[in-house]
């Protein structure tokens, strides 16, 4: 069946305000919301499309920023207080549920899942360190273990997980090649500190030349064997057109 529209599917409501409960939610926090994060993730759970379904009606978001006005007994001073500015991502959250619950005004989340924000960065800025950053972060260092010298090719990066995956592979000390589906895409990685950027169009003529631009830049970059990893963020007609012969012999795609 064809899935409603976004629109058709969300609404604004009214509903109770959380409370920390003294005896249920010793470890939660409550959180002001401030800012918080919207992805293509969301979009898909909320129209019965991602693979964690929720119960309805629900509350959707994962990444939330904002000021803590309440705490549950066992949540120290040392690590968080009534005041502080924080970030959530309440995919942490022990109970589960796929990261619910953050485009509300008021949130109550266990105290595992928030993190400060420091002073100097707004709170804006981390709204969606959940959706992008944690999947970023997963692909090049839990499964790709990168680091200094490797090359990382990322497709896609000039969207959330593409250009977090950009910053986080220089910040490992890795080189990047960004690919991206138009032209103009090009100007959001570069920024972002990816060291070539190609585009790998939207048909198998393109994704063939994407492909021999890779290897040919993987060569001048000192990397003849091919990418060490590649953060495949796209999927599709591209991972068999090109990725599969870009990756060098016992490398990986995330």
């Amino acid at each position: 069946p064809t899935p409603s529209p976004i629109r058709d599917v969300l609404r604004i409501d009214h509903v109770p305000t959380p409370t920390i409960d003294s005896t249920h939610d010793r470890n939660n926090v409550l959180i002001s919301a401030h800012y918080a994060g919207i992805q293509y993730p969301d979009f898909l759970q909320a129209q019965g499309l991602y693979q964690i379904k929720p119960p309805l009606p629900y509350t959707p978001g994962m990444d939330v920023v904002g000021l803590v006005v309440d705490k549950g007994s066992d949540v120290s001073d040392d690590r968080i207080r009534i005041g502080d500015r924080v970030y959530a991502n309440t995919a942490l959250c022990p109970s589960g549920g796929g990261g619910l619950g953050a485009l509300a005004e008021m949130i109550s989340v266990s105290s595992d899942a928030v993190f400060p924000v420091p002073d100097e960065l707004h709170m804006s800025s981390v709204a969606n360190l959940g959706r992008n950053y944690c999947a970023a972060y997963h692909s090049l260092k839990v499964i790709g273990n990168v680091g200094p010298g490797d090359l990382v090719l990322v497709d896609g990066a000039s969207g959330g997980v593409g250009m977090a995956s950009v910053e986080l592979a220089k910040a490992m000390g890795a080189k990047v090649i960004a690919g991206v589906s138009r032209v103009d895409k090009g100007t959001l990685p570069s920024m972002a500190g990816a060291d070539r950027v190609l585009c790998y169009g939207r048909d198998r003529e393109t994704h063939k030349q994407f492909k021999e631009e890779v290897k040919a830049a993987a060569k001048e970059m000192g990397h003849p064997d091919g990418v060490s990893l590649i953060v495949d963020v796209i999927h599709g007609d591209l991972f068999q057109d090109a990725l599969v012969s870009c990756i060098k012999p016992l490398g990986k795609i995330c």
